[in-house]
């Protein structure tokens, strides 16, 4: 099939085209022609696009798509979600498929408070509160955790060891503050048919990170979380794949970090334990038996390191004069 792929300046992107390059076609695009992803496939085969809240993104892409006659649309920017998937009948009418979540259950995901909100009442979520005038009073216990209410990796994250602290943060609802979880954090990939099966949850353990990306990780069996992804992936409505991460609590229970509907920076190590999402999604748009789940897989460790790519200086020219 002809793929395109974006966001090719991650680790997403770039663990999709590894798994399905040798397959399939993949396109691959960005709005930054720095970015290392996009020099992976032939010159013929890079485009350049808006950014994620633009405007102009979704009829940019729906001009990629129906002139390079682009079969399965992977997008694997958060901003670009939702917008890609409100307008799916839109794709649809020239023949592109966008295996997404349904647009609420994204903005959902995006919105770290709606989505802790929707999981009321659920022993994995963790005790939080949205940072107000109003609240400020009642936040009495340190140390504690702040993070932005939208937003993602480990951006605007804050470690608040007093009040002093949370005064320095935004009184108007965009921060969340929640118990501090000190424990490892885990992160589970699920993949859930367009049907709504459950057919993989592979817990990894993400041992050491570097801006927000892996570099050492492992997988590992553990019933619970795979069972507390799954329902929390069902609960929420996931379709297709999502990442959930978890971190532990002092008192050794894990707690609901957020969820990724999206591929994740480190799906070769998922794929590397048995289970090849991108190749699962690829056979489910198609209409092939997938395994009935959850998938067995097989704990294994993964570092990363850099490695080299190097080309005409000519070619990325050619991107930058677009």
């Amino acid at each position: 099939m002809r793929v395109l792929v974006t966001g090719a300046g991650g680790p997403a992107a770039v663990s999709v085209w590894k798994s399905l390059a040798d397959e399939h076609e993949l396109l691959l695009a960005d709005m930054d022609p720095d970015s290392p992803g996009l020099y992976l496939v032939p010159a013929q085969r890079r485009f350049l696009i808006p950014r994620g809240e633009s405007a102009e993104l979704v009829p940019a892409l729906l001009e990629l798509c129906r002139a390079q006659s682009v079969e399965v649309l992977i997008s694997t920017v958060d901003a670009e979600l939702a917008p890609v998937a409100e307008a799916e009948a839109s794709f649809a009418a020239i023949g592109t498929r966008v295996p997404l979540s349904p647009a609420q259950v994204l903005h959902r995901c995006r919105d770290k408070w709606a989505l802790l909100s929707h999981l009321s009442g659920n022993p994995f979520v963790p005790s939080c509160v949205q940072l107000s005038a109003r609240t400020l009073p009642a936040i009495t216990r340190f140390p504690c955790f702040a993070k932005p209410r939208a937003g993602s990796g480990s951006r605007g994250i804050a470690l608040i060891e007093s009040a002093q602290d949370l005064a320095e943060l935004p009184l108007d609802d965009s921060y969340l503050v929640q118990e501090l979880l000190p424990g490892p954090e885990f992160s589970v990939d699920v993949y859930v048919s367009q049907r709504g099966e459950l057919v993989a949850a592979v817990p990894r353990e993400r041992i050491r990170t570097d801006s927000g990306i892996a570099i050492t990780a492992r997988t590992l069996h553990m019933p619970e979380l795979m069972e507390a992804a799954a329902n929390i992936a069902r609960t929420v409505g996931i379709r297709y794949v999502a990442n959930v991460q978890f971190k532990q609590a002092s008192d050794g229970h894990y707690k609901l970090l957020e969820i990724n509907p999206r591929f994740p920076g480190s799906l070769p190590l998922t794929g590397a334990a048995g289970v090849d999402i991108p190749r699962l999604l690829m056979d489910d748009l198609q209409g092939k038996p997938l395994p009935s789940g959850p998938m067995p897989f097989r704990e294994i460790l993964m570092v990363r390191y850099w490695t080299e790519k190097y080309l005409d200086p000519s070619e990325w020219q050619a991107l930058c004069r677009h």
